[in-house]
């Protein structure tokens, strides 16, 4: 007869829910069931990994997890599986169950955010979960000093890298090795994409900061703001002058120079070396490869 630890998890794996009951109600005991062969993964771990949230659901409310969130010999609790291999479903619910590990990090200091990204999937409801249970993950860095934004670029996931980016993460954060995560792009087309999305955002985060400004004059001034789109002359080629400096991190144009100020330069490319890029080298794309990579 095969033992009851292993009837259990091979219920697991066949998704038999009706089984999996029916087990662990004649055997409580082995609710948690730890394959040491396996890392240590528990039942809850298995389900994770494998995407059966209904087994899931059934475990946590048996009390899988009512003493202690498990984790694996690697320090992996079930959302990191269920991160990392793709299970979508079953980590939105286990993150909305669990949200205290959200920010727990592996034995290499990837947390659930990072293997998100890194598995392609959760753009759709993993990711803003994560971020809207543990908001500070979005600035977590593994032990090699990458972020949630790194690991996306190194793997290619074009969406993952907007959305984090639409959360504000930092496309200039440097790791432990002085990279960006622009540098690990996985392809020229995708460091090319990137780098749009960066001029993107830093153009209507200036835009934003810039029409604060006016709203607070108006208000101050007692006057009616008038708009660039209400046919104002000239008013376009002002705000990309305004835009532009904003991209090369310069005070806006006519705006905050100080009387006394040395003169700077008025456009992201003029006064440098190579490339408007502020964050790559004067030699061209740099490669990773002196570093360790992701």
């Amino acid at each position: 007869m095969i033992d009851v630890p292993r009837r259990l998890r091979r219920a697991i794996l066949l998704n038999d829910l009706d089984l999996v009951k029916r087990i662990v109600r004649n055997n409580p005991g082995y609710l948690r069931n730890p394959d040491f062969a396996d890392k240590s993964n528990t039942s809850l771990h298995l389900a994770a990994k494998h995407g059966f949230t209904g087994i899931a659901e059934f475990l946590i409310d048996a009390g899988h997890e009512d003493e202690i969130v498990s984790r694996n010999k690697e320090l992996e609790t079930p959302l990191m599986l269920a991160a990392g291999a793709g299970k979508e479903e079953v980590a939105v619910v286990l993150a909305k169950r669990f949200p205290g590990c959200i920010g727990w990090q592996n034995r290499g200091g990837l947390d659930a955010l990072m293997l998100a990204c890194k598995s392609g999937t959760g753009t759709l409801h993993l990711i803003p979960t994560l971020l809207l249970h543990a908001p500070q993950i979005l600035h977590a860095y593994d032990h090699a000093g990458n972020t949630a934004l790194h690991h996306a670029s190194a793997a290619g996931e074009l969406k993952a890298l907007r959305m984090l980016l639409q959360y504000g993460a930092n496309p200039l954060a440097a790791n432990a090795y002085s990279w960006t995560p622009v540098h690990y792009s996985a392809t020229p087309a995708a460091e090319a994409y990137f780098k749009t999305l960066i001029i993107e955002f830093e153009k209507k985060k200036a835009e934003g900061k810039r029409m604060e400004r006016e709203r607070e004059k108006q208000r101050s001034a007692g006057v009616r703001l008038v708009t660039d789109s209400e046919g104002v002359g000239g008013g376009g080629e002002r705000q990309r002058a305004r835009d532009d400096a904003a991209i090369a991190g310069l005070p806006m144009p006519g705006m905050e120079w100080s009387p006394v100020e040395k003169r700077r330069a008025m456009t992201p490319t003029e006064g440098m070396r190579a490339g408007p890029w502020p964050f790559t080298p004067a030699d061209g794309r740099p490669r990773a490869d002196t570093g360790e990579s992701i």
